[in-house]
């Protein structure tokens, strides 16, 4: 009774409500928070403070900043109750505005990142890991659930290494990114193979074509404005049972990748990526890891498509 009265207490507010609304596929820092929805700080911290001692949201640290999310249990049946209804109602267009408005100022950042340092890819990814390292894997993970060899997408091909293996696998072979410098990287590396093409686009401006049979995303999430959008678009853009390949940091506290990265987020839990996953129809296969230098830890997850 006590944790019934207590988790709707905290919804019957409006903000809080819109709060829980925003929270729906994306987890925001304070200062986020107050854009979105015009809310000093002091106030905003309050409403937060209710629904996090509520279990309606958790939180994490982001170097200085904290974000927080939705409390993710599918056990839960009160708060995913309450998170179903929310999920019916839509949010005033002005706040939708702001929230993009966020979206685009990480989209932004990171972007601004790779092309100023397309030239140093290399020594960058260095920092952390080269693809040779978690390439082997991640065609093996290809090969274990025998993906049908017709098109592959890699999403930030980098420098190409992986891509071309996936060429050698699938007929036909897509590498896109938003930045010009980066593809100009790939293609370098790629030019003599007929079966593959360069997208210089957004991966969530993709048409919701269910196209392809593999989605490759190695190193790439932690770049990204929305990592939990990135999981519904590939499953709009998979074909079903097409494989989802994800490549990433495990969670840390180095925040000199930052700025000498261009990281929007420092790696994140293997359970985190799962639970955003399952969320958008996948079906989780068994995670593998691998230790990296400068105490790095990666997961290579592998999540299949399932029958809408």
């Amino acid at each position: 009774m006590d944790d019934l009265v207590g988790a709707t207490k905290a919804v019957g507010d409006h903000l809080r409500a819109n709060i829980l609304r925003a929270l729906k596929e994306d987890s925001f820092g304070v200062l986020e928070l107050c854009h979105i929805f015009s809310t000093p700080q002091p106030a905003l911290s309050h409403h937060l403070k209710v629904l996090h001692q509520a279990r309606l949201v958790a939180k994490r640290r982001e170097g200085n900043s904290i974000f927080y999310r939705r409390h993710a249990n599918p056990e839960d049946q009160l708060r995913t109750s309450l998170f179903a209804a929310l999920d019916d109602l839509t949010l005033e267009s002005a706040v939708e505005t702001r929230l993009h408005e966020v979206h685009e100022r990480r989209r932004l950042r990171s972007e601004e990142f790779f092309a100023a340092f397309a030239g140093k890819f290399r020594d960058q990814q260095a920092l952390i890991s080269e693809a040779h390292v978690y390439a082997p894997t991640v065609m093996d993970l290809i090969r274990h659930y025998d993906v049908e060899s017709t098109s592959a997408l890699e999403i930030g091909p980098g420098d190409g290494e992986l891509l071309c293996l996936l060429a050698e696998r699938f007929t036909q072979v897509i590498g896109i990114d938003s930045t010009k410098a980066m593809l100009q990287r790939t293609a370098e590396r790629v030019r003599n193979l007929n079966n593959v093409l360069l997208l210089e686009k957004e991966f969530t401006a993709l048409p919701r074509v269910r196209k392809y049979q593999c989605v490759v995303a190695a190193m790439v999430v932690h770049h990204m404005a929305a990592p939990q959008l990135f999981f519904h678009q590939a499953y709009r853009v998979l074909k079903s049972g097409g494989l989802l390949v994800v490549v990433e940091l495990c969670r840390h506290d180095h925040t000199w990748v930052e700025e000498a990265c261009g990281d929007l987020w420092l790696g994140f839990e293997p359970q985190e990526l799962n639970d955003w996953a399952v969320n958008a129809g996948f079906d989780p296969g068994e995670p593998q890891y691998l230790a990296q230098k400068n105490g790095f830890r990666i997961q290579i997850q592998s999540f299949v498509s399932r029958i809408p």
